[in-house]
């Protein structure tokens, strides 16, 4: 049967812990909350941030990689979580409140370059 305007929606979300996170943060969480009804401020928002670490990636895919911002002297500063980014490590998420994105075929930001982040929570 083709839907209607009242069928239910259905997201498919990864298998992996980590990866479902970042997948309902960057699209499901945006979709909810406009059909929902919020005329505004249902958008992901993308900031351009000074990076604190070195960033890597092997540039197969786009890339996401978990941390907090800080603003420091009026800037917003990117820091890296600590520890594994595994996809089934979900504790070094407890503090995150952004995600650096490197796109695709970007393997490298240096400390001090400008990366762009999803902010998950406002610092």
């Amino acid at each position: 049967p083709l839907p209607t305007p009242h069928s239910p929606l259905y997201f498919g979300l990864p298998g992996n812990p980590a990866s479902v996170l970042v997948t309902f943060w960057r699209f499901v969480l945006p979709a909810i909350k406009k059909l929902s009804g919020i005329r505004e401020g249902w958008e992901p928002v993308f900031l351009k941030v000074r990076s604190h670490d070195e960033l890597r990636s092997d540039g197969k895919r786009e890339t996401y990689l978990w941390g907090k911002l800080h603003l420091i002297d009026g800037v917003y500063e990117f820091h890296k979580a600590g520890g594994s980014h595994s996809s089934g490590n979900l504790i070094n998420l407890a503090q995150t409140n952004a995600l650096a994105v490197l796109p695709l075929g970007k393997t490298l930001i240096s400390p001090q370059e400008e990366v762009e982040v999803l902010q998950l929570i406002k610092p």
